[in-house]
């Protein structure tokens, strides 16, 4: 038995790479490990307008759908490159990095932090500071493409900005050096020392001129080849000299095939923000609990034919055998036993059957009453009244609210109404006058709901004490139930 979730990926001998830009979206399909041939490419004008999971969601559609892990190249993210003093990330690495980097980069990206999907790569530094190339996007963002993926049966593997490709394009090899124009940052890769490529962002659009001073600096004046390349021709005004243009199909092709051999090496160089991992889907939990209910089906079936072979085994012995009475005596008596303990167990399945029932039902209320209560409140709460707390301990949920009368009509008989099925029941409310006003009021009212959940029927409940052998497995199970009164949970709503 096989369970398709053990290989999320999809075919390991093909990957997708989509970019997306302002005014494109490609799809581009490649087969074949290790050269990574492209297969196919298709491209349309991106929409205007639309959010990043929609567009990659459109751009993935171009072709047809695939089992497939998928890259995007999006230049909508953010990246950039982050200086930070060395003691605030010492000693952290993964995603205690991130954390940190995340509300670095607030500033520049204006990404709240708590929702920053973040990746780093070390790209130096001097003295005391440390020097971080980011990539950075919304994790809400992140997690609908991912969605939006799986529903296409892909996988998303990974999210890029476009720009900073340590590799050549082309067939230059050594001493290389590469300024690329997108449409709010520059750029800038350096490939003199073909071993350790570096990159640089110039966090500014190619239309502003103050970036060439910036990019002559860091690249210096190293004898090597330094080309241009552009996101597409609209960009072409700013560059310096020559250049080519993302939009020719033989640079996309050539720079898209640089991109898949990168991506697919043993270790990618450039800041790439991975999606979180995907739980199992409920079709594939579905099939996991059908195949594990027919491997037990077929535990029980075998048992059960083990058992009847080995009970004609005995009646043939019986029958056949001519020994002195006290034998015969002795295997009537083991033959007696056994019976007696097969229908000890057969009881006791039957009682576990119910006591799991029952527990279903209970966990079933448990997990659901909070949320009827928070519904229930959200709907029958009047406007002169405030939920103030709503808290829970020693079985007992208490109810805050302040009112400007001292009644509340209909307010504890909806309430009761609501969460009675689900095990409790709501008491009067305790009244106090805070004496603000001339009418005594406004009033702190406190109700309290009581668990009224019926205890479990133990197995063997009706036959005195358990036996120690026959029920000790039972008051084990029993052990772990948990008590009518939930988990305490706090809030205001």
């Amino acid at each position: 038995m096989t369970f398709p979730f053990l290989n999320p990926g999809g075919r390991r001998d093909s990957v997708t790479l989509l970019l997306i830009t302002p005014t494109r979206l490609i799809r581009a399909d490649f087969d074949g490990k290790p050269d990574w041939q492209l297969r196919q490419i298709w491209e349309a004008r991106a929409p205007a307008g639309e959010t990043l999971p929609v567009l990659v969601d459109a751009a993935f559609l171009l072709g047809p759908p695939r089992r497939v892990g998928v890259y995007v190249l999006a230049s909508g993210v953010s990246t950039q490159i982050l200086q930070v003093p060395g003691g605030k990330v010492a000693g952290l690495e993964g995603s205690e990095l991130s954390n940190a980097l995340s509300f670095e980069a607030e500033a520049l990206s204006g990404i709240n932090p708590f929702d920053s999907a973040l990746s780093a790569v070390a790209s130096g530094g001097t003295g005391s500071e440390r020097s971080f190339w980011v990539t950075q996007m919304s994790q809400a963002d992140l997690t609908l493409m991912q969605v939006a993926l799986d529903q296409r049966k892909a996988f998303l593997r990974g999210v890029s900005h476009p720009g900073g490709l340590l590799r050549p394009v082309g067939h230059i090899t050594t001493g290389w050096q590469r300024v690329e124009l997108w449409n709010d940052v520059v750029m800038c890769v350096d490939g003199s020392a073909p071993a350790s490529p570096r990159a640089l962002v110039v966090g500014s659009a190619p239309s502003r001129g103050m970036w060439r001073a910036q990019v002559d600096q860091w690249m210096g004046n190293q004898p090597t080849e330094r080309g241009m390349m552009v996101a597409d021709s609209s960009l072409i005004q700013y560059a310096d000299g020559p250049s080519v243009s993302l939009d020719e199909e033989m640079i996309l092709k050539a720079w898209l095939q640089e991109w898949v051999l990168e991506l697919m090496g043993d270790r990618i160089r450039v800041p790439m923000v991975r999606p979180l991992p995907r739980p199992i889907p409920d079709t594939q939990r579905v099939a996991i609990a059908a195949g594990l209910a027919l491997m037990a089906g077929a535990i029980c079936v075998g048992h059960y034919f083990f058992l009847q072979h080995r009970e004609r085994v005995l009646k043939r012995l019986l029958v056949e055998a001519e020994r002195p009475a006290k034998e015969m005596a002795a295997l009537t008596a083991q033959a007696n036993s056994l019976q007696g303990q097969l229908d000890t167990v057969r009881n006791e399945s039957r009682e576990l059957r119910d006591l799991r029932e029952f527990w279903k039902d209970t966990l079933d209320k448990e997990h659901r009453r909070h949320a009827v209560l928070l519904g229930t409140l959200a709907r029958a709460t009047p406007p002169n009244l405030a939920i103030l707390s709503i808290h829970e301990h020693a079985g007992e949920l208490h109810l805050t609210g302040l009112s400007l009368s001292p009644d509340v009509p209909g307010f504890a008989t909806n309430i009761a109404t609501a969460v009675e099925p689900f095990g409790w029941r709501i008491e009067p409310p305790r009244r106090r006058a805070l004496e603000l006003t001339e009418g005594g009021g406004p009033w702190k009212l406190d109700w309290s709901l009581r668990v009224t959940l019926p205890e479990p029927v133990l197995p063997g409940a009706t036959n005195g004490v358990p036996d120690a052998t026959a029920g000790g497995g039972m008051q084990g199970a029993t052990a772990l139930a948990l008590p009518p009164g939930g988990a305490a949970t706090t809030g205001t709503p």
